[in-house]
């Protein structure tokens, strides 16, 4: 079984740590777009969303 070293560990914390802030990131810079897009998805009401399936 392979041995960590302090170097491998350091660059396995660096790694989730860089990983956890780009994602962090993406949420932050998204997050009202993504709410909106998801919130006003189906439009207005049930009857509009039935009669462009019909369409």
């Amino acid at each position: 079984m392979a041995e960590l070293t302090i170097n491998q560990l350091i660059k396995m914390i660096i790694g989730i740590f860089v990983v956890v802030v780009v994602v962090l990131g993406l949420y932050l810079f998204f997050r009202n777009y993504l709410f909106d897009f998801f919130k006003n998805i189906f439009g207005g009401s049930k009857t509009e969303i039935i009669l462009s399936l019909i369409k």
